[in-house]
């Protein structure tokens, strides 16, 4: 992991006041040999490297601010298990092979950062569950067949939840229900990206 020289701290937040890692990665100083050199430290660089050196490929990684330092680092930390268009869509305008194919692929993505919290003991405060919440009956009707069109495709970790149940999940009486997802769940975002660095670290990475 090889950061520019140039000082870029994290902005201030709650994830960067709350981070596990407040060192510095080493900064690239004359030439390295790898098999592959990812650039920027965010998830998509991070996610690459890490499946490069656990399929034993030397890796190289490098970032002009900081890991994480971009939107990896300062999300919501909502593990969502959707596109921006549901399933459902993608199946009316594509047919049902490509739903198929897409429609497993939603919950990979959750399932994969599930995995390498595990196995590497990442502590990123994850919490599974997540709930899209309904303010009136139609919202509640969508989100009814939006569980049932999960449910095709592979999640079968869906709750109705109605006005009783929403409001002991969350404690508003805003919401006349909604839909929990457990397959969903929640993160601390930087130290996920922090964690995942560090496992490339120890993969022999730098």
């Amino acid at each position: 992991m090889k950061q520019s020289s140039v000082k870029q701290n994290h902005v201030n937040s709650y994830y960067a006041a709350t981070r596990n890692f407040t060192g510095d990665f080493p900064v690239l100083e004359g030439a390295v040999d790898c098999d592959v050199c990812v650039i920027g430290a965010g998830y998509t660089g991070l996610s690459s490297a890490l499946f490069l050196a656990e399929a034993g490929y030397s890796v190289t990684m490098l970032e002009s601010a900081k890991v994480g330092f971009g939107a990896s680092g300062r999300n919501g930390g909502q593990l969502v298990n959707s596109y921006s268009r549901d399933v459902d869509v993608i199946e009316e305008r594509y047919g049902d092979k490509t739903a198929e194919v897409l429609g497993s692929m939603i919950f990979e993505g959750a399932d994969i950062i599930r995995q390498r919290i595990q196995h590497y003991d990442i502590q990123c405060d994850y919490r599974p569950g997540g709930i899209f919440a309904a303010m009136n009956k139609k919202q509640l009707k969508g989100l009814a067949e939006q569980k049932k069109s999960w449910e095709r495709y592979g999640n079968q970790n869906l709750k109705m939840l109605d006005a009783a149940d929403i409001k002991r999940e969350v404690g508003s009486d805003a919401y006349v229900g909604g839909l929990l997802d457990m397959q969903g769940g929640h993160i601390h975002p930087l130290n996920l990206a922090l964690g995942e660095a560090s496992a490339i670290i120890g993969l022999g990475g730098k």
